[in-house]
């Protein structure tokens, strides 16, 4: 997770040298719905707001905003630093969500990669996630028949400030955590 988290600051430092990428710098990417996005989004101190029906073939990301995905969408990768991950209904993740200082959560829709968390909530309604969760101290929420295929990992904090706390993890409404 912290190897992800170093390649997008540094993605972002870079940003204006990649010719196929909509980046921002203090500023917010919005896509309309409806649309199709061959190009990575990318924005530091920004939202990244994704339209419902919006086909984004690439990874989306922001250091200081917020990231939204619409319904019916399909998206690869999506990230942020310090903001939250907010992903509609029926929407398609082919990749990974994750998020350091906020709350990631997903509608009724399907991850096939990992979702975590360093320092936010994960809340799931209806939702199903293919492979993993990690949290560190935030709390994890199940909701309305969500599905975790993988297991869920709550990884104590190394080092000098250990924050770690009791975190709570609640599975309600017939959903199911098939790993450990």
């Amino acid at each position: 997770m912290l190897n992800k988290i170093f390649t997008i600051l540094a993605a972002s430092l870079l940003i204006g040298t990649a010719a196929d990428a909509r980046s921002s710098v203090n500023k917010s990417i919005r896509i309309d719905a409806g649309s199709t996005v061959t190009e990575e989004l990318s924005s530091v101190n920004g939202s990244v707001k994704v339209g419902e029906d919006v086909n984004l073939q690439e990874d989306a990301s922001t250091v200081n905003g917020s990231l939204s995905i619409g319904d019916n969408s399909n998206t690869r990768n999506l990230s942020s630093v310090n903001g939250t991950v907010d992903i509609g209904d029926r929407v398609t993740v082919d990749g990974d969500a994750s998020t350091v200082n906020g709350a990631l959560r997903i509608g009724n829709s399907t991850v096939s990669g990992d979702v975590e968390t360093v320092n936010g909530s994960i809340k799931l309604s209806g939702s199903t996630v293919e492979r993993n969760m990690k949290t560190i101290n935030g709390g994890i929420k199940l909701y309305a028949g969500s599905r975790l295929l993988g297991d869920i990992t709550i990884q104590k904090t190394r080092g000098r400030y250990n924050w770690s706390k009791a975190l709570k993890i609640e599975l309600r409404d017939g959903s199911v955590v098939e790993g450990d």
